[in-house]
């Protein structure tokens, strides 16, 4: 007998992801499970920069041994690094040397640099952001008290908030950050690092704004990038349509722009987006 769900009850809801299959297996997997329909519509993609001297410096500065700590705040940083750590014939277990620390956002970045081999030094546990990683972030004084090098590495977005750059550097450390990829519509026009959704069954804007499901439909915005665009190529949002964010850095882009949220996910786990669903499902729109 297969064991008995205990999500919510999810049952006549049709969940749009803004994601790419490679992203999203187990947030569908989780929201299947508590009944509802789950479609997928990428609005984002991720390429390298034109140009990676900066990238391909600081990879080879982080080998080196030149960096107390290195950041990595998202799946998609994990998968740039790897990827051009390969295209400069470094094997991705090796870039980062043994005496140097590893911080990592969200259990999903975890899981990813794990894979690779790296055990991760730190992590934030409430606040699984870059937020909430930057709030609990170590004093250099107490993680350094013989004043080495206090140097951080933070590859990050081309678009990245530079709050948690800010916070770090407020604290004493000195922080290099380097734009490991870009964010663009998707699909990406340029030289692409994530696995292509090739034969996928994807829905995209047109579709979404054409179709009327029966049932109840909600939309999860996973970032205050996707949110921007969902705006941009999704409006006006069909009547009755629940709109759910992670985390408050996408709630509050979505209050600016005119699309706020009927419930806000806390943690960004599968059961934390379905809990926010179901909050959604009951305080949302009834039209």
């Amino acid at each position: 007998m297969a064991a008995k769900h205990h999500g919510p009850d999810l049952a006549g809801l049709n969940v749009v992801l803004p994601r790419t299959p490679d992203r999203a297996s187990a947030m569908v997997r989780e929201l299947q499970d508590c009944g509802a329909k789950v479609a997928l519509m990428p609005l984002i993609d991720f390429q390298f920069p034109v140009d990676t001297a900066a990238l391909d410096r600081a990879l080879n500065s982080l080998r080196a041994g030149r960096f107390a700590w290195v950041v990595f705040t998202s799946v998609t940083t994990v998968r740039a690094v790897t990827r051009r750590c390969a295209a400069l014939g470094i094997s991705p277990a090796a870039v980062v040397p043994a005496d140097t620390r590893i911080a990592a956002v969200g259990a999903g970045t975890r899981q990813a640099l794990e894979e690779i081999g790296f055990d991760i030094d730190f992590m934030p546990e409430a606040d699984q952001s870059a937020r909430g990683l930057a709030a609990s972030w170590p004093d250099p004084s107490g993680s350094d008290p013989e004043g080495g090098d206090l140097r951080v590495l933070l590859p990050q977005a081309d678009i990245a908030d530079p709050s948690l750059n800010e916070a770090l550097t407020s604290l004493g450390w000195d922080v290099r950050a380097v734009t490991a990829y870009c964010t663009v519509d998707y699909p990406a026009p340029g030289v692409r690092f994530t696995p292509a959704a090739e034969g996928a069954d994807l829905l995209d804007p047109d579709a979404f704004a054409a179709s009327a499901p029966a049932g109840k439909r909600a939309v999860v915005l996973t970032s205050p990038s996707i949110a921007r665009r969902f705006v941009r190529r999704c409006s006006p949002v069909p009547s009755g349509t629940l709109l759910v964010a992670i985390g408050e850095s996408t709630a509050a882009r979505m209050r600016e722009l005119g699309a706020g949220p009927h419930a806000v996910a806390k943690q960004p786990t599968p059961a934390g987006i379905a809990q926010a669903l179901s909050v959604a499902m009951s305080t949302g729109p009834t039209t």
